[in-house]
C-alpha cells in the first residue's frame, strides 16, 4: 500500500512543534519534525518522534472502558462499552447531586492540554464549584499575578494571560527567573529554539535559580538564590534601580500606578538585607540589578520556580512583573510581551454555575486569586473528602490527572482516593490513581485527537498561532478524546442541548474568528500579528487603567496590595530548631526533559535515559557526609522519606538538594506501583495553612530536609 504522509502537531506536551507523520497500511510507521514549521523548523525533542510512535501502539495502553468487580486496588476488572461505562457513571453522579448536592462530586484535570474549557463546561452546567487542577502549583499564579497587576479585563480577550518574553524581538538582556526554557516550555513559548536562538547573540544572559544546569549555557551573572526568596531578591532590584534612578520615568510617570508606595515598599530591602535573606552576594546581586535595568531591550523567562514558593508564590510574581514595569521592558520589543489573544467563543459557560453554588467552591473565599481563576484548591478538597466537612464529597472525575503523583502528601491523596464512593479516571495507561479507580475510560493521547487548540496558544516568531491540537491519524481501540469523553458525559447528564457534536463545538469556538474547524484543519495555523506599546492607546485592563504596582484587585480581597516577602514556612530563619535537625534545602519538581510530568515511564527509549530519579547533591555537601557518586541515598523531610541514588553536582547552592518530581514505577505491582519509593510528594507538607495566602500553591520548594547514607 503506498505511503502517505501528513502534516500534523506534536502534542506530546503542550508546546506544538510541527510534524510529518508517515503512514503505510493504515499504520502510523514514522513521525519526523517539519522543516517547514515556523515553531521547531524540523527539531523535535526526545519525547517526540519514534516516541509517539511507541505511545501509541504501547500494549498497557487502556483500550476499553473498565468497571471494577473486586476490591478497589486488587485489579480485578470487566470491560464494558462507552454507552455502558457512561450511563453507570451519570447515573451515580446525578444521585449525589440530588441527595447531597452537585458540589459533592469534583473535576480534576492535569497539565493544560486543551480540556480545561470542555471539563469546565460539564463541571458548571452539572452545579458543581469543584475543578481541581495542578495548575494551582504551575503557570496560573503567574496568570493570575499579571491580571492582578497588568491584563485585568483584557485578559484572555484582546491580550494573552501573561507577560511572555520576547525572544524573537532580539533582547539584549535575558533573564531566566526560576525557569529552564530550554529543557521545559510553558504558556506556549517553545523555548529550546527561540532561547538558543537569542542567546547566539550573545546578550547579557543572568541567572536567578539556586541551580545552574548545563543546558542554561554560559552565563554572565548567576545568583544561586536561597529557594523561595524570590519576591525578596526582586525586591532588592526594584529598590537599587529607583535609588539609582534607572528606572523608565516615561513609563512609571505616564503609565503605572502606586509607584510612590511601591518605593517605600522597597527601602527596607537594602542590599545587605537581600543578602542576609537570599545568601547571595550583595556585588552580585547588584550587578544583575543595574545590568537589567540599564541593558535595553530586556526580558525576563520566569517559571515554575516561582509558582512551588508556598508562602512566597504570588508574591515572588508579583515582584517580578512589578520588575518588568519598572524598567519599561513591558509589551516592548524584546521585553515582556502581552501577546495578541485569539478571538474565541471559550466554552465554560460559566454564568450556568451561579453565585450560590460558586460560594461553595473547596478553598474559595480563602484563596481568593484561586477562586477567580475557577478552580478548587487540590489539598482542601483531600482534607474535605476525608473530613466530610463542610460537606462530603462522594465522586471525583478525573481526566489525565495521574493525582496519586501530583499532589502532596501522596499517602493523604491515596487515603482521600480510597474514601470517595466513585472515582472515575480517563486516562492512557493504568496509573497507580487508575488502579485504585471505580471506573476507567480509555484515553486518546498524540495523533488520535482532533480538535481546535483553546488553551496556551503558541507564541510564534510573528505572533500567537491559533491551531490544532493534533490531527487524528490513528484508532486504535475504543479510545476517546478528553473532549470526547466530556461531551458524552454532558449528553448522559442530562444536558444534551448544550453538547452537540464536536464539529459544532468547534465551530462555534471558533467563530469569533471568522474560521471554522475544517477551514483551520486545512489552514493549519491562524497567525494573528504581534502589537508592541499596546497600552499607549488602550491602557492596561486594571482599575486603574495603569500597570499597577500597588493593585486594586488585590486590595478589594483585603490581600497587601504591594509585592512583599514572607519567610517560607520551614526554613532557618523561622523554624531554627527544626533546622538543626533538618539542616538542607530541598528543591522537588525537577523537570527531566525526556519525560512529561508522570508521563513516559512506561516508554522504554525514555527510560533508558533515565531509569530512575536521582538525588542531586553538592559535591562539598556530598564530601562531608561521606556520600559519593551512586551511594543511595535517605531523603527525610518532617513529612516522610526517600531512598535515591545520588548523582554529585557542582553548579548548584550548596545547602541545596534537589529531586525529581512525577515518578512511579510502571513495571512494578500495583495498585501504587512503586510510588511511595520514589514519589517527590511522599516528603511535601500539604497543609492549607503553608500555602500560598492568594493562589494556595503548595510549597514544592524551600522545604527543610537531611541525608543519611544508605538510609541508616
Amino acid at each position: 500500500m503506498e505511503k502517505t504522509i501528513t502534516k500534523s502537531t506534536c502534542r506530546n506536551c503542550h508546546g506544538g512543534c510541527g510534524t510529518l507523520v508517515t503512514k503505510e497500511n493504515d499504520k502510523v510507521i514514522e513521525v519526523t519534525g517539519d522543516p517547514d514549521h515556523p515553531i521547531n523548523a524540523g527539531k523535535l525533542c526526545v519525547k517526540a518522534g519514534q516516541v509517539s510512535i511507541d505511545q501509541l501502539y504501547h500494549p498497557d495502553r487502556v483500550n476499553s472502558p473498565l468497571i471494577r468487580t473486586g476490591e478497589r486496588g486488587a485489579g480485578e476488572w470487566r470491560e464494558a462499552s462507552w454507552d455502558e461505562a457512561l450511563s453507570y457513571v451519570a447515573k451515580k453522579l446525578n444521585s449525589y447531586k440530588e441527595n447531597f448536592g452537585a458540589e459533592s462530586v469534583v473535576f480534576a484535570r492535569g497539565v493544560g492540554m486543551n480540556n480545561q474549557h470542555i471539563i469546565s463546561r460539564v463541571a458548571n452546567l452539572f452545579g458543581t464549584p469543584n475543578l481541581a487542577s495542578i495548575s494551582y502549583v504551575c503557570y496560573a499564579t503567574r496568570v493570575a499575578v499579571t491580571q492582578a497587576t497588568a491584563t485585568g479585563t483584557f485578559a484572555g480577550k484582546i491580550w494573552d494571560t501573561v507577560a511572555v518574553a520576547d525572544l524573537c524581538g532580539e533582547p539584549k538582556c535575558i533573564v531566566e527567573w526560576g525557569s529552564q526554557k530550554r529543557t521545559s516550555n510553558d504558556h506556549g513559548l517553545i523555548g529550546f529554539k527561540f532561547l538558543t536562538d537569542a542567546l547566539k547573540s550573545k546578550p547579557m544572559h543572568i541567572v536567578v535559580d539556586p541551580r545552574k544546569p548545563a543546558s542554561a549555557g554560559p552565563t554572565d551573572i548567576w545568583l544561586p538564590i536561597r529557594p523561595s526568596t524570590d519576591a525578596a531578591m526582586a525586591l532588592g532590584w526594584i529598590n537599587l534601580i529607583i535609588e539609582e534612578e534607572l528606572y523608565d520615568h516615561e513609563f512609571v510617570n505616564g503609565y503605572t500606578h502606586g509607584f510612590h508606595e511601591l518605593r517605600e515598599r522597597a527601602k527596607a530591602y537594602t542590599l545587605k538585607k537581600v543578602s542576609e535573606i537570599t545568601w547571595c552576594d550583595p556585588e552580585l546581586i547588584a550587578h544583575a540589578a543595574r545590568n537589567y535595568a540599564k541593558t535595553k531591550p530586556a526580558c525576563i523567562l520566569w517559571g515554575n520556580g516561582l509558582d512551588h514558593g508556598g508562602l512566597n508564590a504570588f508574591q515572588s510574581s508579583r515582584a517580578v512583573i512589578c520588575l518588568m514595569g519598572l524598567t519599561g521592558n513591558i509589551d516592548n520589543k524584546g521585553g515582556n510581551v502581552f501577546f495578541p489573544a485569539p478571538k474565541l467563543n471559550y466554552p465554560d459557560l460559566k454564568e450556568k454555575l451561579g453565585s450560590t453554588q460558586e460560594l461553595k467552591r473547596l478553598g474559595g473565599q480563602r484563596f481568593k486569586a484561586l477562586n477567580r481563576a475557577g478552580f478548587a484548591h487540590p489539598p482542601t478538597v483531600f482534607q474535605t473528602i476525608l473530613s466530610e466537612k463542610p460537606y462530603p464529597v462522594k465522586a471525583l472525575v478525573c481526566v489525565g490527572s495521574n493525582l496519586v503523583t501530583t499532589y502532596p502528601n501522596t499517602r493523604k491523596v491515596i487515603e482521600a482516593l480510597k474514601k470517595l464512593d466513585l472515582l472515575v479516571v480517563h486516562d492512557m495507561f493504568m496509573t497507580p490513581t487508575a488502579q485504585i479507580a471505580d471506573v476507567v475510560l480509555p484515553a486518546c493521547g498524540n495523533l488520535e485527537r482532533d480538535e481546535p487548540r483553546l488553551h496556551l496558544h503558541i507564541k510564534g516568531p510573528k505572533g500567537t498561532y491559533l491551531d490544532t491540537v493534533s490531527t487524528k491519524l490513528a484508532q486504535v481501540g475504543l479510545r476517546k478524546s478528553d473532549w470526547e469523553f466530556m461531551i458524552e458525559l454532558g449528553q448522559k447528564l442530562g444536558f444534551s442541548e448544550y453538547f452537540p457534536s464536536l464539529k459544532e463545538m468547534s465551530d462555534e469556538a471558533l467563530k469569533p474568528s471568522g474560521i471554522d474547524w475544517d477551514q483551520l484543519k486545512e489552514l493549519g495555523q491562524l497567525e494573528l500579528p504581534l502589537e508592541y506599546e499596546k497600552y499607549k492607546k488602550d491602557g492596561f485592563g486594571t482599575p486603574s487603567g495603569k500597570f499597577e504596582f500597588l493593585s486594586n484587585q488585590l486590595k478589594t480581597w483585603g490581600y497587601d496590595p504591594l509585592p512583599n516577602h514572607t519567610e517560607p514556612s520551614e526554613s532557618p530563619i523561622s523554624t531554627p530548631e527544626l533546622y538543626k535537625e533538618f539542616p538542607l534545602i530541598l528543591i522537588t519538581g525537577i523537570k527531566e526533559s525526556n519525560y512529561y510530568h508522570s508521563q513516559g515511564r512506561q516508554i522504554s527509549t525514555l527510560r533508558k535515559i533515565s531509569p530512575e530519579p536521582r538525588v542531586d547533591i553538592h559535591y562539598k555537601t556530598a564530601s562531608s557526609l561521606g556520600i559519593s557518586h551512586n551511594d543511595k541515598v535517605c531523603i527525610e523531610t518532617p513529612n516522610g522519606k526517600l531512598v535515591m541514588k545520588a548523582s554529585i553536582v557542582e553548579n548548584m547552592l550548596p545547602q541545596v538538594v534537589c529531586i525529581p518530581h512525577g515518578w512511579w514505577i510502571p513495571e512494578r505491582a500495583g495498585p501504587d506501583h512503586g510510588v511511595m519509593d520514589v514519589c517527590a510528594n511522599v516528603l511535601i507538607d500539604d497543609n492549607p495553612d503553608n500555602c500560598d495566602p492568594y493562589f494556595g500553591s503548595s510549597p514544592l520548594k524551600g522545604i527543610l530536609c537531611r541525608l543519611t547514607l544508605n538510609g541508616k
